[in-house]
């Protein structure tokens, strides 16, 4: 018999964790439950993968930088309240962080007698800037490790991170974040393709991500103007975010601008990963790394730092593709130099990322309806 099933994500935006959530809300649909995916704000191009299957329910809230500011989050909690109340859900997934801290209140203020899976999909999270929100921060998150009925980590180094927060061992499970279904690319015509074929020859290197600190783009400028200074090659690179502007002229400053491509977000994963010869991932910390088992089932070779935690297990240690230290460039060049010299087979890749189909971690998603 199927449940009623509510997906909280904060946004709709171009991140990982909000396109795991809609992939999750769409299977579990399909799977014959009633899903409802609900967001404070449904703005964003993961809106656009929601099945008709699952319902959307959008406060609307105006977001700004990521945040909703205090006046909003708590008028969000309240509202998220009522809605707990009226749907009577049996099962509450949410993430990441802030929305597993608000939806905790929400449950309570509800008095819901809901399953609560909240989940966390990234390393270890920087500490509160100012001694009352580590106050508060340290309160909810007790809350919630109490109210919760399992709580989701996205690879086993970020399991291991939850612990050491006070979520007892027995609570936590680690589900790996979801391969999106097989697909070919839109055939869509691109400007950024018609850049990137006017930048002349050489193999083509790629990356994505939210242009953030986090990310450490400039890592990987600064490896891919060592490895320009001995060889052709084109870098792209795919996202949008606050540094923009510096990144474009840290590439001029390190001679590389002509051969750099800021190619913004885009929508079409496959026609990104189709224009790729390697894939590079120079994250300082990364609690998956949904973007090298998308790159892998693509058959590209993929390069990544050893960024605490996914990168390690989704490439068994090494095994499918090289790992280098966090904000070493000149170790990223070697690796990236050496792959491309000699690739790993798309056929071992894809055969790798084929252990994270969405078929596969919705039936962990699932089986979690039984706790």
């Amino acid at each position: 018999m199927g449940k009623r099933i509510v997906f909280h994500i904060a946004s709709l935006t171009g991140g990982g964790a909000e396109r795991v959530f809609v992939l999750m809300a769409n299977e579990l649909a399909a799977r014959g439950h009633d899903v409802t995916l609900f967001t404070w704000n449904a703005e964003g191009p993961n809106a656009a993968l929601r099945s008709p299957t699952v319902h959307l329910i959008n406060f609307g809230l105006p977001v700004r930088n990521d945040r909703y500011g205090k006046f909003a989050t708590l008028k969000g909690i309240v509202r998220s309240a009522r809605l707990f109340r009226r749907l009577d859900p049996d099962a509450v997934y949410c993430g990441p962080e802030f929305a597993n801290l608000v939806m905790t209140m929400a449950l309570l203020l509800a008095r819901s007698r809901a399953m609560f899976f909240p989940s966390f999909h990234a390393a270890a999270s920087l500490p509160a800037s100012t001694r009352g929100a580590r106050i508060a921060t340290s309160w909810l998150s007790r809350l919630a490790a109490m109210r919760t009925t399992k709580v989701i980590a996205v690879s086993a180094g970020v399991g291991h991170d939850i612990m050491a927060r006070g979520f007892p061992k027995s609570k936590v499970v680690v589900i790996n974040n979801p391969l999106p279904l097989a697909t070919t690319s839109q055939r869509h015509s691109y400007a950024w393709q018609e850049k990137l074929a006017a930048m002349g020859n050489g193999p083509v290197i790629a990356t994505a991500g939210r242009l953030v600190p986090v990310k450490d783009h400039r890592t990987l400028l600064q490896a891919f103007a060592i490895l320009r200074a001995k060889r052709p090659a084109r870098l792209v690179i795919f996202g949008e975010g606050p540094l923009s502007e510096d990144l474009h002229a840290y590439a001029e400053e390190t001679g590389v601008g002509a051969d750099v491509l800021f190619a913004g977000y885009v929508n079409d994963p496959a026609a990104c990963y189709a224009a790729a010869d390697l894939f590079v991932l120079s994250s300082t910390s990364e609690g998956f790394g949904n973007v090298l088992i998308e790159a892998m089932a693509a058959g590209v070779p993929v390069v990544s730092t050893d960024a605490p935690h996914g990168p390690r297990e989704i490439l068994e240690n090494g095994r499918y593709g090289t790992l280098v230290p966090v904000g070493d460039a000149a170790a990223l060049a070697k690796a990236m130099s050496e792959t491309l010299d000699q690739p790993i087979s798309a056929a071992t890749l894809k055969s790798r990322a084929a252990d994270f189909d969405v078929k596969k971690i919705g039936d962990r998603y699932e089986a979690l309806l039984g706790a």
